[in-house]
Protein backbone atom coordinates (compact mmCIF):
# COMPACT_ATOMS: atom_id res chain seq x y z
CA UNK A 1 0.00 0.00 0.00
CA UNK A 2 1.02 3.71 0.15
CA UNK A 3 -0.56 6.58 0.69
CA UNK A 4 0.15 10.13 -1.50
CA UNK A 5 2.31 12.60 0.46
CA UNK A 6 -0.29 15.13 1.10
CA UNK A 7 -2.79 12.38 2.99
CA UNK A 8 -0.22 10.99 4.81
CA UNK A 9 -0.15 11.28 8.76
CA UNK A 10 -4.32 11.36 8.93
CA UNK A 11 -4.61 7.53 9.78
CA UNK A 12 -5.48 6.53 6.61
CA UNK A 13 -2.64 3.93 6.21
CA UNK A 14 -3.77 2.53 9.97
CA UNK A 15 -7.41 2.29 8.77
CA UNK A 16 -5.79 0.16 6.14
CA UNK A 17 -3.71 -1.91 7.95
CA UNK A 18 -6.04 -2.90 10.70
CA UNK A 19 -8.73 -3.65 8.20
CA UNK A 20 -5.80 -5.76 6.11
CA UNK A 21 -4.78 -7.43 9.02
CA UNK A 22 -7.90 -8.37 10.46
CA UNK A 23 -9.40 -9.56 6.80
CA UNK A 24 -5.77 -12.11 7.29
CA UNK A 25 -6.99 -13.21 10.15
CA UNK A 26 -10.46 -14.41 9.32
CA UNK A 27 -8.37 -16.15 6.56
CA UNK A 28 -6.26 -18.48 9.21
CA UNK A 29 -3.31 -16.61 8.41
CA UNK A 30 -0.55 -16.02 11.06
CA UNK A 31 1.81 -13.92 9.44
CA UNK A 32 1.55 -10.95 6.96
CA UNK A 33 4.52 -9.65 5.25
CA UNK A 34 5.04 -6.72 3.01
CA UNK A 35 8.30 -4.98 1.37
CA UNK A 36 8.35 -1.63 2.69
CA UNK A 37 9.83 1.41 1.60
CA UNK A 38 12.54 2.89 3.80
CA UNK A 39 10.62 5.93 4.20
CA UNK A 40 7.56 3.96 5.84
CA UNK A 41 9.99 1.13 7.95
CA UNK A 42 8.72 3.45 11.32
CA UNK A 43 5.12 3.76 10.78
CA UNK A 44 5.28 -0.49 10.50
CA UNK A 45 7.32 -1.09 13.19
CA UNK A 46 4.92 1.28 15.21
CA UNK A 47 2.11 -1.38 14.15
CA UNK A 48 4.71 -4.04 15.84
CA UNK A 49 6.35 -5.39 12.05
CA UNK A 50 9.73 -6.33 12.41
CA UNK A 51 12.50 -6.53 9.23
CA UNK A 52 14.08 -9.24 8.02
CA UNK A 53 17.34 -8.88 6.25
CA UNK A 54 19.09 -6.13 4.45
CA UNK A 55 17.22 -3.11 1.79
CA UNK A 56 16.90 -4.07 -1.82
CA UNK A 57 16.56 -1.09 -4.14
CA UNK A 58 13.11 -1.22 -5.91
CA UNK A 59 13.89 0.44 -9.53
CA UNK A 60 12.44 3.96 -9.81
CA UNK A 61 10.83 3.62 -6.30
CA UNK A 62 13.78 3.02 -3.81
CA UNK A 63 14.96 1.16 -1.14
CA UNK A 64 12.97 -1.12 0.69
CA UNK A 65 13.14 -3.57 3.54
CA UNK A 66 10.80 -6.95 3.91
CA UNK A 67 8.59 -6.47 7.13
CA UNK A 68 6.76 -9.20 8.92
CA UNK A 69 4.41 -9.61 11.64
CA UNK A 70 2.60 -12.61 13.57
CA UNK A 71 -1.23 -12.03 14.05
CA UNK A 72 -3.14 -12.39 17.17
CA UNK A 73 -5.89 -14.82 17.13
Amino acid sequence: MAILKEYQGKGIGNIILNYTEEFIKKKNTDIIWCNAREIAVDFYKKNNYQTIGKAFPIKDIGLHYVMYKTLKK
